[in-house]
């Protein structure tokens, strides 16, 4: 069983570890390769176990992890689908959001990317019936993403590029572990944690744009 840290001090400590952990990287790669259309908005389907996904008029065949990557398409009714059903966003430009599309419907996330040069983002989605979900960091001894609710979602800026290892907790009781997750500048990483009782499961996928 881990033990909690004192908030100020593992913040202090998960700081330190970040930069440390990112001076031993060299290359970076990103969202943002090219530069973004500001009256564009982003939209993504994430829907863990299916296999295809759609969002508006591109086709997405072989999902890594049941997540799409964005696209970029113009503000407006946005429809979205995946092989467990269909869905719309109604987007408005500048903004990214995942469309999470299952057997039960669909639920929009608007999320928070960064747009930090020597950060990336790193977003969790609790897709379990647990009521709330941590996201721990052992090399620091700190949480990255605390208390995120059952169909929910959070996201944060980490200092980049680094490689860390990440753990799912529901408070000290560790549910699944993902080895040397890798962030880079200007760039996602999108964590998806599905399952149900003591039977969950976490993937870490990078968060791209469909070019």
């Amino acid at each position: 069983m881990m033990t909690k840290v004192p908030t100020r001090f593992a913040l202090v400590t998960f700081a330190a570890t970040l930069a440390l952990s990112a001076a031993a990287f060299a290359d970076d790669g990103g969202l943002y390769e090219k530069p973004l259309d500001p009256n564009s908005a982003f939209v993504r389907v994430i829907a863990p176990g299916a296999t295809t996904a759609s969002v508006q008029n591109s086709a997405f065949n072989q999902l890594e992890e049941g997540v799409s990557p964005y696209v970029a398409v113009a503000p407006g009714d946005i429809p979205v689908s995946s092989s467990f059903g269909e869905g719309s966003v109604k987007a408005s430009a500048g903004k990214f959001y995942s469309v999470v599309v299952t057997k039960a419907g669909a639920t929009t996330v608007v999320d928070d990317m960064t747009k930090n040069p020597s950060k990336a983002t790193l977003s969790l989605y609790n897709l379990t019936e647990k009521a709330a979900i941590d996201l721990f960091v052992p090399q620091a001894g700190a949480e990255a993403v605390s208390d995120v609710d059952s169909g929910g979602s959070k996201s944060v800026a980490l200092r980049a590029p680094l490689a860390v290892d990440l753990v799912v907790r529901e408070g000290d009781k560790d549910l699944a572990k993902l080895d040397k997750v890798e962030f880079k500048r200007l760039a996602g990483v999108t964590i998806v944690v599905t399952g149900e009782g003591d039977q969950v499961d976490a993937v870490a996928v990078p968060s791209t744009i469909a070019r």
